[in-house]
């Protein structure tokens, strides 16, 4: 007898994603106050507390008059006070969220996204990918507002790489987003960069995503959303998994 399929046939490192980024999310939001604030505090991606441990003459020097004036000053003493687990917040912030709304979008999305791209590179490679991706999220985010005290949380910036990622191989002529990427037996072709330029299928995707970016972060409420998004984030993962899936996937090959 055959077995049922799954209704999820989710890639075991997809699923473990999501998994993790919901334990999370139960005890931030019924843990006790004692615990979740300094939990959250800690994994969550401060621009200013990396910025501080990158170039702290540097960051005094402009936090000065603030410090002095009394503006803020107790809250970035704390800040700056941090230890070197600050290094990992570019990786762990993309394991938090706002709330359950903010974890069951990005849940639905990586479902979606990562999964083909996990089918593709296999769960190692994939797990590196998506770090990478939220990596390069957090540094582009850094990059372009270094003194920022705002918390950056979620998994959006590493699911817009597998968004990326998927534009590298989802509009091949005749492609279908099927176990492996597969096309009629056959394995999808990964298209250079210069093939997507010809691709008017590609093209298009990529200005309705660049096109929403900014939309959403020029108007976060048109997104739901009564906080300011970190568009900038979303971008810097689009971008890093849009170039660099190629060398992923050639890794993914000679494996």
């Amino acid at each position: 007898m055959r077995d049922r399929e799954r209704l999820l046939n989710l890639p075991g490192v997809v699923s473990a994603l999501l998994g993790a980024m919901a334990a999370i999310q139960l005890f931030v939001a019924i843990g006790p106050r004692r615990l979740v604030e300094p939990f959250f505090d800690s994994l969550a991606f401060i621009p200013l507390r990396l910025s501080f441990l990158i170039a702290p003459e540097r960051v005094l020097a402009a936090l000065g008059p603030k410090i002095s004036d009394g503006d803020g000053g107790e809250q970035i003493v704390a800040l700056l006070s941090a230890g070197p687990a600050t290094w990992l917040t570019p990786f762990s912030y993309a394991f938090l969220h706002g709330g359950w709304t903010h974890l069951m979008i990005n849940a639905l999305t990586l479902a979606a996204f990562g999964a083909p791209v996990a089918k593709r590179l296999g769960p190692w490679l994939f797990l590196w990918f998506f770090m990478a991706c939220a990596l390069a999220g957090a540094l582009t985010h850094l990059a372009l507002h270094p003194l920022d005290l705002a918390p950056v949380v979620g998994a959006s910036a590493a699911i817009s790489g597998t968004m990326a990622a998927i534009v590298r191989f989802a509009f091949t002529p005749g492609a279908r987003l099927g176990e492996y990427g597969a096309i009629d037996g056959r394995e999808a072709r990964t298209a250079s960069l210069s093939q997507l330029g010809e691709n008017r299928q590609a093209i298009f995707f990529l200005v309705v995503w660049f096109g929403a970016n900014f939309l959403f972060g020029a108007f976060p409420e048109a997104a739901g959303s009564s906080e300011p998004i970190a568009w900038e984030a979303h971008i810097g993962g689009f971008l890093f998994g849009l170039f660099a899936f190629g060398a992923f996937e050639r890794l993914a090959r000679r494996r």
